[in-house]
């Protein structure tokens, strides 16, 4: 499984010189990267059969949801850093925050 630190997604990306389409069009695009990426390190805990046994009886119900939702949000974490790694193999950085 990765452990993933620090790969929350900036709301903005920048780069000199890049006009707003470009940046859109390389976000969309670093976006499907990032879900395609997450899907293929995480598929064998997707499809892992949390509903069969032991899971599915009453008992292991809370385990079940609670190994089902802790892969979930591994995966979108996952999600996010390979988006920002994409974007930042583009030239990309990150918006400064603007306080």
């Amino acid at each position: 499984m990765l452990l993933l630190a620090g790969c929350d997604m900036p709301s903005q990306w920048e780069k000199p010189g890049v006009e707003r389409a470009a940046l859109d069009s390389d976000t969309l695009h670093c976006r499907h990267v990032g879900t395609q990426e997450a899907l293929r390190a995480y598929s064998d805990l997707l499809t892992f059969p949390f509903s069969s046994p032991p899971f599915f009886a009453g008992s292991w119900r809370t385990t079940r949801d609670l190994a089902s939702r802790s892969v979930e949000a591994d995966r979108a974490r996952a999600e996010s850093w390979f988006t920002a790694d994409c974007m930042r193999g583009k030239g990309y950085e990150r918006a400064s925050s603007k306080v």
